[in-house]
């Protein structure tokens, strides 16, 4: 026996709203309720650069380039453009006379200390006068020898303690007194070497001198302290931090399109060209190109 269906009750008109029967669920349908508007997220991918911004980003990379190696120049400083010992002279014009100590050790070529060896200044001034000043190694090589004028003097070295006197002549470059100090005296710390007998056979007519300072002074490659030069090693590493700060903003510009990113980059590398002018040129060159770009351009 089939039981029997509970009737369902419809809701009337009259019942109250409380009472009426709740939807649980959505209508099916057979047409899709949403639709596509074509809009759609651009990726940096997607976007099409002008030729310009190509152009232009590689005329930056390659000054950028010339400002990362003018900033190696500085640090080197014995070749290239750039010559420690030429900024260093030029900064001893003008020094008091006599405000300039030569200090440091005199060794053999093997390294070992060269004791009782005379170690002489020749100062030329600019009146013609001459004046010579040196003195004796210890027992460990070291000398020092004061009231020497700043600037290329010629520096010699002698061993009288063998039968035949032996001599070696070099340039020296001496200090003058640091600026902005209260120091009033420049102070060359040199460790000399001092030639072997097989050198001296090698590199003198007679075999007791050697004249080193015809060479010198026609490459200028004085002796000179290198820790002098510490400022124009720290302007380089200047200028070459930014080149490459120089070079990311290239990157990143021509990335996005970006003109102020570019332009900026342009500034970079401009500032990292020091006394390069034709590279200057260049740089000045992509910062007024940077204005003539087009907006970015989209597909």
């Amino acid at each position: 026996m089939e039981e029997d269906e509970e009737p369902v009750e419809e809701a009337d008109e009259s019942t109250p709203e409380s009472l009426k029967p709740i939807l649980t669920g959505l209508p099916e349908v057979e047409d899709s309720v949403f639709s596509s508007s074509g809009a759609r997220i651009m990726l940096p991918s997607d976007r099409r650069q002008h030729s310009m911004v190509f152009w232009l980003s590689a005329l930056l990379l390659v000054t950028a380039m010339l400002g990362f190696i003018n900033g190696l120049d500085y640090i080197d400083g014995d070749s290239g453009l750039i010559n420690h010992r030429r900024f260093i002279n030029m900064d001893t014009k003008g020094a008091a006379p006599g405000s300039a100590i030569l200090l440091g050790t005199v060794v053999y070529e093997d390294g070992s200390a060269a004791p009782n060896h005379v170690v002489q200044v020749t100062v030329k001034r600019d009146d013609g006068t001459i004046i010579e000043k040196g003195n004796i190694t210890d027992e460990n090589g070291n000398y020092r020898i004061e009231g020497l004028d700043p600037g290329v003097q010629v520096l010699m070295i002698a061993n009288g303690s063998r039968g035949t006197a032996q001599l070696v002549q070099h340039l020296v470059l001496l200090n003058p007194a640091p600026k902005m100090t209260f120091e009033p005296v420049g102070f060359t710390t040199l460790r000399l070497t001092f030639p072997s007998d097989d050198t001296f056979e090698q590199e003198s007519e007679d075999g007791s001198f050697i004249n080193y300072v015809p060479y010198e002074a026609a490459n200028e490659m004085e002796l000179y302290d290198s820790s002098a030069a510490g400022l124009y090693v720290m302007i380089g590493v200047g200028f070459s931090g930014i080149a490459l700060i120089g070079i990311v903003a290239t990157v990143l510009g021509y990335r996005d399109g970006g003109r102020g990113m570019l332009r900026m980059a342009a500034v970079f590398v401009f500032l990292s060209q020091g006394p390069y002018g034709s590279a200057c040129c260049l740089g000045a060159l992509a910062f007024g190109l940077t204005f003539a770009l087009p907006k970015v351009h989209y597909d």
